[in-house]
């Protein structure tokens, strides 16, 4: 039944782990990957890599599902989860070809973990010092325009410490995330990246003859489709069926003169109360669109669940099925306008009357660099967000990790057993980031590594890989690089509990062979599996 061990799945792991490493930092290395369909791209995003690779291995798959989790949860570091993986999977191949047990691995590893997240509480700085477009500026891998990153960063600190306690929701920031979306169209350069109080929709109205400026600011959002209602049809509890038969020509068009009356008053009771804009999840069905447009109401189709959210939020709209439950109670109030963007249409929902919600409107130039800036900068905000949640950063650059690597050494000589020798290569294994920052930055990686070691012996814990300026620093120092503690914490707590959970994998057992075996014991008259057969009892 077993097919490998866990060695070999180590080492398949640690073959998306080196792709994913060498695509670290600001000059992370590109990766083309072709589809199965042929279709042809490059990109250096970790996320998007894990999200295209297409494999079968179940190791591997548990490495990139928990990767995209990770980032799903903290909106940062999944590159550098994984990287530090496939370092920690090849010590621990190193320890189990010298004979050293996964189980005493394993508590190396623990005890390397506690030491090394002890020492990033020690070594934590004060955010006051530094301020969220540090951290913001760091993220914003995207672009290598320093003007360009500057002045993104400095828009989305603004952003995260305008929605003040809305950062503290969540593990880090998905409350920082809801309240500030990112939306990314190609035509322009980074730089023109514009923060908007509001919200902004890659959609403009369902027809051109609809306003793209109501006059009315009252904002209505349905959860079903704007359409005539049918003879029959009742919200809420139904008591009773009844079938209506037509038979004629004559008696249908009075069936949908009917229908059409019932949805114009309905209409004019919403517009009556001050509707101006109708936002729905589901479609604007044509035969009414004409009406909308008639009343001077612009209407906006299709919209997925968080863009309603979100509009109801800004503007303290309630959600309700259908216009027959749009009242003024019921209405938000916005300003809401269609304004071409970047050669397309979009629709910029604003001033609204609850709570404040930001968009940041990304430009790039081309639909690759578009996607990868998009990302960076959800980065930047979710490390803003934790940073400005936590209050404390760390030095980045690899500093943090140099540091805790050196603790961590340190601390395995006091180890009395064998587990000793897993604490000393998890504090080897902490190294790969600065290594990696290094190497993609054009440097000599061992080199790098020995500087941040001397360092250290120094005392000076603040010493990192400056992956711009292709150097170790002081990264304290002016253009300060610092990433926010507790995404930090949390990428060293998700690459150990992962590392040892596949260290611990001794074979992989397809759930069809146990199924197998059991039949096969039982026709043989073994009985269950994994004990003798008994006599039958009759």
């Amino acid at each position: 039944m077993a097919d490998e061990s866990g060695v070999g799945l180590a080492g398949e792991v640690r073959t998306l782990c080196d792709v994913i490493r060498t695509a670290l930092g600001p000059f992370g290395a590109n990766k083309l990957l072709v589809g199965a369909d042929g279709n042809v791209q490059t990109t250096a995003s970790s996320t998007e890599l894990l999200n295209s690779l297409e494999v079968d291995d179940p190791a591997v798959t548990l490495v990139s599902s928990t990767a995209t989790g990770f980032r799903e949860r903290h909106g940062d570091g999944a590159g550098s989860v994984v990287a530090l993986v496939g370092a920690l999977l090849a010590e621990a191949e190193r320890l189990r070809e010298r004979g050293l047990h996964p189980t005493a691995i394993e508590q190396g590893y623990r005890t390397g973990l506690e030491t090394a997240l002890t020492t990033l509480d020690r070594t934590a700085r004060s955010l006051d010092e530094y301020g969220p477009s540090a951290v913001a500026r760091i993220a914003l891998t995207g672009t290598r325009d320093p003007s360009a990153r500057g002045a993104v960063a400095d828009q989305v600190a603004a952003a995260v410490e305008r929605i003040g306690d809305e950062v503290g929701s969540g593990d880090a920031g998905p409350g920082a995330r809801d309240a500030i979306q990112v939306v990314s169209r190609t035509g322009g350069a980074a730089a023109e990246t514009e923060l908007v109080e509001g919200v902004v929709l890659d959609r403009n109205q369902t027809t051109p003859a609809m306003p793209r400026t109501p006059d009315r600011r009252g904002v209505a959002v349905l959860s079903s489709t704007v359409d005539v209602p049918t003879v029959g049809t009742e919200m809420g509890r139904v008591s009773r069926r009844v079938d209506l038969d037509v038979d004629s020509f004559e008696e249908r068009e009075a069936v949908a003169d009917y229908e059409r009356s019932a949805f114009a008053e309905r209409l004019d009771a919403a517009v009556e109360a001050g509707c101006g804009a109708v936002f729905t999840g589901q479609a604007i069905n044509e035969r009414v669109e004409n009406e909308l447009a008639a009343r001077d109401v612009l209407g906006v189709e299709r919209l997925d669940a968080d863009e309603l959210r979100r509009i109801a939020r800004t503007t303290g709209t309630t959600v309700v099925p259908t216009l027959e439950q749009v009242t003024t109670e019921t209405l938000g109030d916005a300003a809401v306008r269609v304004e071409r963007k970047a050669g397309r249409d979009m629709t910029f929902v604003t001033d609204g009357a609850g709570e404040t919600v930001y968009t940041l409107f990304c430009r790039a130039p081309d639909p690759r660099s578009a996607t990868a800036f998009e990302r960076s900068v959800e980065s930047a905000v979710a490390a803003a967000a934790a940073a400005v949640r936590d209050g404390r950063v760390v030095p980045g650059g690899g500093a943090a990790e140099a540091t805790a690597a050196e603790a961590v050494r340190r601390e395995a000589r006091s180890i009395p057993d064998r587990s000793q020798f897993a604490a000393e290569a998890f504090g080897d294994a902490l190294m790969t980031v600065p290594r990696a920052l290094g190497r993609t930055a054009g440097m000599d990686a061992w080199e790098a590594e020995v500087r941040l070691r001397v360092a250290r012996s120094e005392g000076r814990d603040a010493v990192g890989v400056d992956a711009l300026v292709g150097t170790t620093r002081d990264v304290l120092a002016e253009d300060a690089i610092v990433d926010p503690l507790p995404i930090r914490r949390a990428t060293l707590t998700a690459a150990t509990e992962l590392a040892t959970q596949l260290v611990r994998i001794d074979e992989r057992l397809p759930a069809t062979d146990l199924g197998d075996d059991a039949e096969d014991q039982e026709e043989m008259g073994l009985g269950p599996a994994g004990g003798a057969g008994r006599p039958n009892a009759d």
